[in-house]
């Protein structure tokens, strides 16, 4: 792609969630995930991803672990909360990561995923 192409065919990030259904052990816990994936076919830079219960609930995190090739941290939040932030650097095209919390009930969290470059 050259580098005079107008903007709107510059190559772009597309990322994408997909929250996995939640998969219940009877009477004591219940697993879900999350798979965040850039489909786009440019790098995502400063990813935040964001896992949120309702505050009116009190739904927690017991749980959480990131499977990914990907450098992430996590900035605040995780088990014993009722969020996650987990922010990674740079996702590159075709590159994902696959997040599993579990807590007490079928509850799921919001999620939300952003980017911006810079």
């Amino acid at each position: 792609m050259s580098k005079n192409a107008p903007p709107w065919d510059q190559p772009k990030p597309d990322l994408v969630h997909i929250v996995l259904p939640p998969y219940e052990v009877p009477e004591l816990i219940v697993m879900g995930g999350v798979v965040v994936e850039n489909r786009g076919r440019a790098a995502a830079q400063n990813v935040k991803i964001v896992l949120e219960y309702d505050g009116a609930t009190p739904e927690m995190i017991r749980h959480l672990q990131v499977i990914s090739e990907v450098e992430h941290i996590l900035l605040a939040g995780g088990e014993q909360r009722s969020f996650a932030t987990i922010r990674v650097r740079q996702l590159n095209a075709g590159q994902r990561l696959v997040i599993y919390f579990s807590g007490p009930d079928r509850v799921q969290p919001r999620v939300k995923v952003t980017h911006y470059e810079g």
